[in-house]
């Protein structure tokens, strides 16, 4: 279940940061992967309660979320060090 949950996060990550780099804006690209997140958990696991798919989703939504700040804020430090230098 954990490899299942992470490679969701995963791919809800890529198809938001896909969808940021077809022109979706910053805000609403990370707002959609939560409702990317839920419907990945209703389409790809199985789970025994709704309750227990939802929970699931929006862990996975805001994984999601936290990995595209995380990486933004590494290459912005990372370009930032680099122009210094």
């Amino acid at each position: 279940m954990v490899t299942e949950l992470g490679l969701l996060v995963v791919l809800v990550y890529v198809i938001v940061t896909a969808l940021k780099k077809y022109g979706l804006d910053h805000k609403f690209a990370h707002l959609l992967s939560i409702p990317l997140g839920i419907l990945s958990s209703f389409g790809l696991l199985q789970c025994t309660s709704i309750r227990e798919y939802l929970m699931i989703g929006l862990f996975i939504g805001i994984g999601a979320v936290g990995i595209c700040d995380t990486v933004s804020n590494c290459v912005t430090t990372l370009q930032e060090i680099f122009k210094r230098a």
